[in-house]
Parts: structure tokens; sequence; C-alpha cells
């Protein structure tokens, strides 16, 4: 029953255009760089870490995220962020579109609470239940 609900988790992510990795310290672990560029005049990135944690202790998936952004140099262009909190879970949009002297460089748009919602989607219909932890140790194998 747990092969078949890591499976459907490594499904869902793959959709959302991540992978997911079986690991020693947790179940699965999630590590994308989502955004890596460079240009004339700076740089940007913009990293993605999840850990998920199937404890079948209390049939609970647990799962840790970070997200980290970098950026150097000077550019011009518009980026916003959307986010709303429902209990623990961040709901997170982020949209980019940055330019250099030359011209139009870079634009994204990522739905960060997706993540979390496929996975709690896939927990659930599972018969198990998803919790949103806050600190890594909590998502990792004792």
């Amino acid at each position: 029953m747990k092969q078949d609900l890591m499976q459907e988790i490594v499904s869902q992510l793959s959709a959302l255009g991540l992978s997911a990795a079986a690991s020693d310290q947790t179940d699965l672990i999630v590590d994308e760089e989502l955004v890596d560029v460079a240009f004339s005049t700076g740089k940007k990135k913009l990293k993605f870490e999840a850990m998920i944690l199937l404890d079948e202790g209390d049939k609970t998936v647990k799962m840790y995220e970070k997200t980290t952004e970098v950026s150097v140099g000077l550019s011009f262009g518009m980026s916003g962020e959307t986010s709303f909190q429902s209990g623990k879970t961040l709901m997170r949009k982020v949209k980019c579109v940055q330019y250099d002297p030359t011209g139009k460089v870079l634009e994204y748009n990522f739905d960060l609470g997706a993540v979390s919602k496929a996975v709690k989607s896939a927990a659930l219909s599972h018969g198990w239940g998803f919790k949103t932890v806050l600190l890594k140790k909590n998502a990792m194998k004792r």
C-alpha cells in the first residue's frame, strides 16, 4: 500500500514537471533548480526542495518544502507573487519577467502551491492523512 502511494506521488509530481527520488533520509526527495539564468547585468536562481515522508504508524504523509530565490545584479522588469495560507499550508504563485539592456531575457510562472496540493490529493485518495511540517527533521526517517 505504501509503495502504491509513493508511486502515485511520483506520478503527480512528474505531471508538474518535478522529479522525486527515493532517499535514505526520507521516502521521497525533490531537489530542483526551477530557474538558473545569467544575463549581461546579473543572474537569477530559484530552487525548490521538498522532503516527503510516508509515516505508516499514523498513515500520514508529512511534507517539508523550501524555496530559495537569489537575484544578483541589475535588471529591469516586473515580478509578482501571490500567496495565502490555509492552516500550515502556504499556497504560493510566482511570476516574473526580467529584461536586460538587450531585451527580454527571462519569463517564468510557477504555482508552488500545486506541489503540496498534488501530494495531499494522492495521500487522501489512498486513505492517508496529510500534514505540512515546518521543520525538515519532521519529514525525515528516524
